[in-house]
């Protein structure tokens, strides 16, 4: 294994190397599986945790960010394995939802810390209109029925929508340069 690799990707090349792993990755869609079954368990944690304390998922998170090297790593990784010509397009489908899914989630927890209220000026309490506001905000929409009170959540909905604007204009950029990198290559064929 080469030292230059992530832990996630040594992890994953051991795994792969295991008779379990064999039988997992032999075939594609299974691939898929494993992976869609880990983004349910992971993202199910916010929804599991957050209506006691915000932290567990925060934590978790933050192991993830710290094991997985960085929270841009994910989208380092998309574009270095997009740039492959044999590579299965159904992973972008896949772990982009997952990473957007997370940010939101995220936001939703900072927001428990702070203050949103609602069009009467009520604070509101329950995690799904924590994670809604967070959709909402991440995405830029800002339909203005549920915002941020005080500055902290002030300054987390900022955060949060400049990484969204920048987030969908550099998926967009991800998905231009795959397609032109493939009609390239089969121009090129």
């Amino acid at each position: 294994m080469n030292e230059n690799q992530s832990r996630p990707i040594k992890f994953a090349l051991w795994l792969a190397e295991t008779k379990f792993g064999k039988y997992i990755f032999a075939n594609s869609a299974r691939v898929r599986i494993v992976i869609l079954i880990f983004v349910a368990f992971t993202h199910s944690l916010y929804w599991l945790t957050s209506w006691w304390s915000p932290w567990p998922y925060i934590l978790f998170m933050a192991l993830g960010v710290w094991f997985g090297q960085g929270i841009f790593k994910p989208w380092a990784t998309i574009v270095s394995q997009a740039m492959q010509p044999e590579w299965d397009s159904a992973m972008l489908k896949i772990t982009v939802p997952f990473i957007v899914f997370n940010y939101i989630a995220v936001f939703a927890c900072l927001y428990m810390f702070g203050a949103v209220v609602d069009g009467n000026g009520n604070s509101i309490n329950s995690m799904w209109q924590h994670f809604y506001f967070s959709a909402v905000t991440l995405t830029t929409l800002g339909y203005g029925n549920l915002t941020p009170s005080g500055i902290f959540s002030e300054v987390i909905a900022t955060i949060e929508a400049v990484i969204g604007f920048m987030g969908f204009a550099v998926l967009a950029g991800i998905v231009a340069s795959i397609v032109l990198k493939r009609v390239e290559i089969n121009d090129k064929a």
